[in-house]
């Protein structure tokens, strides 16, 4: 688990502090510009560790408020977190009105989560702990309007922490920690203190909603698979209801489809997806969204066991269709066939599925951004919006009727796969469309190459779970 920095609004600053941070604008001189350019952290360290940080904040005529500004304020505080790390900076005095800018505290909501989210560490299960301090950030100010707004600022920015801190920890999980069973247990506690609804269904209670698809990849693993229901109802009246569905696979072998030895520990994150909305839900509930969320988290293991599921089995959906598994590598959509029918029964106004599906996104997209496909143009544009005010990247990839007749079947509804390695990303979500029911409006995201291992991002571990697209939807949930 991790710990993150207090962050503390104050009229004053604090008289414990050993550092203050300031923010300046790039000046036409040479020397005085390099120490202010956009990106830039200095720091000056004297006797007794009293030192200053000062962090650039470019030319003030390219200055903005814009999304895409924040983004690199964000960046700044990640930069600045490492630069403290260094230091061994204990109590911080940061100076709100170098980063307030035309009357906003934008500038310092998004450096205060530049820094909450670089702070993060999973301790995993070393057996000597590292004892590891955080700071106490003091953002003082001595205007009294301001002060009420650097609160709800500040409030903001540490639920941000906690939520993608949860979600990292969930997928960095080793699997043999991690398993269904855990997570499941883990949700009910989450749900317990947070004051959100949860129920989880066992083996046998999967049966009966004859989850055949979800059921038959958890076939060669020893562990049972578990259902998990979290649901937060607003405390007023409500107008909406939104379904997020995240794919839980808590290690993903490929099964008899075995997967090549190289990197196959990444695949303890290939629950990301359920983590992520885990992620979502906590974040959107603590700052009070208004539309009524129903979470679905189906866990389970791919593992090529005795009873695994074989290419060229067939197996029959919830829906009732037949599916013929040409891949056992390709079994996130087959837990989502199941799990997007089951979330439609409770008829959403929206329905949202987040998952590791492809790596072929990877290769479409890198790490820059995710893939979102789905039947609603509106809501597509709503949840790119939505990332793009949290400074997170998301791109539509089309859905044509087309890409789904290379999976037809000779023997079944339709196959896992098409018979070639093309646009992998469209033809996953041309499967999952098929479940979809004629008046549900739904969207897919793809996060496989966004999930982990997202380095150039200074607010991101170097190594593991990124946490991304947590903002994002909560973002919509909220504002949506």
């Amino acid at each position: 688990m991790s710990t993150l920095p207090q962050m503390i609004a104050s009229y004053l600053p604090s008289e414990e502090a050993d550092t203050t941070i300031v923010a300046f604008f790039q000046m036409p001189s040479k020397i005085q510009g390099q120490q202010a350019k956009l990106g830039a952290v200095r720091g000056f360290f004297g006797e007794g560790r009293q030192g200053l940080v000062s962090v650039g904040l470019g030319l003030e005529e390219k200055a903005s408020l814009e999304p895409e500004f924040l983004e690199k304020i964000r960046l700044l505080g990640g930069s600045t977190w490492s630069r403290l790390v260094s230091e061994k900076c204990r109590v911080l005095n940061v100076k709100v009105d170098s980063f307030c800018w035309k009357g906003s505290l934008a500038w310092v909501g998004a450096f205060a989560e530049g820094l909450i989210l670089a702070s993060y560490r999973f301790h995993g299960y070393r057996s000597v702990k590292k004892d590891e301090k955080m700071p106490r950030f003091v953002f003082h100010t001595q205007d009294k309007k301001q002060f009420l707004e650097l609160k709800r600022v500040l409030g903001w920015v540490d639920s941000v922490g906690e939520a993608v801190a949860i979600t990292r920890n969930w997928s960095n999980e080793p699997s043999n920690w991690g398993t269904p069973v855990t997570f499941a247990e883990q949700a009910k506690q989450l749900a317990r203190k947070y004051g959100l609804k949860c129920s989880v269904m066992t083996e046998k209670q999967i049966k009966s909603q004859k989850m055949d698809l979800f059921l038959a990849v958890g076939q060669g693993s020893y562990r049972e698979s578990r259902w998990v229901v979290l649901e937060y109802i607003p405390k007023k009246a409500y107008r909406k209801t939104v379904a997020l569905v995240g794919k839980g696979v808590t290690f993903d072998s490929g099964g008899i489809s075995l997967k090549p030895a190289l990197k196959m520990e990444e695949m303890k994150h290939d629950m990301t997806g359920a983590a992520t909305v885990l992620g979502a839900t906590l974040l959107a509930a603590w700052n009070h969204a208004p539309v009524r969320i129903l979470t679905y988290m189906p866990f389970t293991e791919n593992m090529p066991g005795g009873g695994a599921i074989q290419p060229g089995n067939v197996i029959r959906a919830r829906s009732g269709k037949t599916v013929e598994i040409v891949n056992t590598d390709a079994e996130g959509r087959l837990i989502l066939a199941d799990a997007l029918d089951f979330a439609q029964d409770a008829k959403p106004d929206v329905l949202i599925d987040v998952a590791t599906l492809t790596g072929a996104v990877s290769i479409a997209l890198g790490k820059q951004c995710c893939a979102i496909l789905g039947n609603d143009g509106s809501l597509i544009q709503k949840l790119k919006q939505s990332a793009r005010i949290q400074g997170e990247k998301i791109w539509e990839l089309p859905l044509f009727e087309e890409y789904f007749e290379d999976l037809k079947s000779d023997v079944a509804d339709m196959k896992n796969v098409g018979n070639d390695g093309c646009a992998g990303v469209i033809r996953g979500a041309s499967f999952l469309k098929e479940f979809i029911r004629k008046k549900t409006i739904w969207a897919h995201l793809d996060i496989a190459s966004t999930a982990y291992h997202m380095s150039h991002l200074s607010y991101c571990p170097k190594r593991g779970a990124s946490g991304a697209y947590v903002r994002s939807l909560a973002e919509f949930l909220i504002h949506g």
